[in-house]
């Protein structure tokens, strides 16, 4: 699986545009499931059609068309869906900290008055209004006349969006943090248990931890005292012996809920593991229910 790294792989000259503000069309006729982004600066996607599934560490955005959504640096997993139209399209605005600590040192005076939410994630999501799809044509435009915008106008786009987010929700637009690192071991926990309903790899994890596979490995025995397969294993199908007793789930829709990507291979692990097949398993308990 290749690792992506944003925007560098755009960039004839990264090094050269290291504080600038990069704008990208982009768009695409297929489906693409979990790409291994690593995001080197914060990154506005304005979805103009199909659907986007994005992969922090701690938490999942999922940004349908019609929708923006605001990331911050960091490794993250990402799929994008045509979700019943013919391109995935939209645009893309990064820009560095150092852009985006300009932008709040030359707003103060408009920015102090607003007070933060206290929950913050590394990503914000905002609904497109009149204004923004006017902003996505004007850009189009602006694109297809000349795909090399002078600097100036880029920074300005940037800012005139910045600024309308913050007139929309000053509340929310302050929510927009750059992802802070927890130590070692409180990241691999929160990584780890976020996904255990998800179809991650060992690999998916150790990216994700900002880690090689080896290290990950060698860290979480030591925490959890077992490897992750095997702790991956047992937590999603205890987590499915869970949904089935609940009897809200039959055993064909429990095994996308717990990381399974087709229904035999989770049967045969389950029965492994329980001795009996979900089927059975339910049965059995609807059968003792009070």
């Amino acid at each position: 699986m290749n690792t992506y790294y944003l925007p560098d792989d755009l960039l004839d000259d990264p090094a050269a545009q290291a504080d600038d503000v990069v704008i990208r069309y982009y768009n695409s006729d297929r489906d693409s499931v979990k790409n291994r982004i690593v995001l080197n600066k914060n990154m506005i996607n304005l979805l103009v059609s199909g659907t986007k599934t994005i992969i922090y560490p701690d938490a999942t955005a999922v940004v349908n068309a019609g929708e923006l959504v605001v990331l911050s640096t960091g490794n993250v997993l990402t799929s994008e869906l045509l979700a019943g139209t013919n391109q995935f399209t939209s645009i893309l605005f990064y820009f560095s900290n150092e852009v985006f600590n300009r932008f709040l040192i030359k707003y103060e005076h408009l920015l102090n008055a607003a007070t933060a939410k206290a929950n913050k994630q590394p990503f914000l999501i905002f609904r497109q209004d009149t204004f923004i799809k006017h902003f996505i044509a004007s850009l189009q435009v602006l694109l297809n006349n000349d795909g090399d915008l002078s600097a100036e106008i880029r920074l300005l786009k940037i800012e005139e969006l910045l600024l309308y987010m913050f007139q929309t929700d000053p509340e929310r637009f302050h929510a927009i943090q750059i992802l802070t690192r927890d130590k070692q071991q409180l990241q691999i926990k929160k990584v780890v248990e976020s996904q255990i309903g998800q179809p991650t790899t060992v690999e998916d994890l150790a990216f994700l931890c900002h880690m090689s596979t080896s290290t990950f490995k060698r860290k979480f025995s030591e925490i959890y005292q077992t490897s992750p397969q095997k702790w991956l294993l047992a937590k999603r199908l205890e987590l499915a012996a869970d949904l089935l007793r609940t009897f809200d789930e039959s055993p064909s829709g429990v095994y996308m809920r717990v990381g399974y990507q087709n229904h035999s291979s989770f049967s045969e692990a389950f029965r492994n593991h329980f001795g009996s097949t979900p089927s059975d398993y339910q049965q059995k308990h609807l059968n003792v229910a009070p």
